[in-house]
């Protein structure tokens, strides 16, 4: 009996180390992102949101196990690496959305002088 509980005791403290493990893997990676997002090349965003992707898989093993606390601070990084994320495409979008005011304008001037 008390090997029975030793071992449930080992394990759970494994466990906990595991919680614990992924949230730290889990903030340094949206840490990153955070800080370096702006200079990322297309590769970087491929990359980083395979990344982000085998975080929220890995998230949703973990969370039955996780304490309530555990929970809310890995939704509060969810959160920020999702507005970095929103960021970003808004950004790229405007910045299509520019090159075509741009280009239509140049074209709007062009025939203009034909006229």
């Amino acid at each position: 009996m008390k090997t029975l509980l030793t071992i449930s005791l080992l394990l759970s403290t494994l466990f906990g180390i595991k919680d614990t493990y992924f949230i730290l893997r889990f903030d340094h990676f949206v840490d990153k992102v955070a800080e370096k997002y702006e200079s990322y090349t297309e590769e970087d965003w491929t990359a980083t949101m395979e990344k982000y992707s085998e975080f929220r898989t890995e998230y949703k093993e973990l969370a039955p196990n996780m304490t309530s606390e555990q929970r809310a601070e890995v939704n509060g990084l969810f959160s920020k690496i999702n507005a970095v994320i929103i960021k970003h495409k808004t950004t790229k979008a405007l910045g299509k959305i520019g090159d075509f005011v741009n280009e239509a304008t140049g074209t709007i001037k062009e025939l203009k002088k034909l006229d």
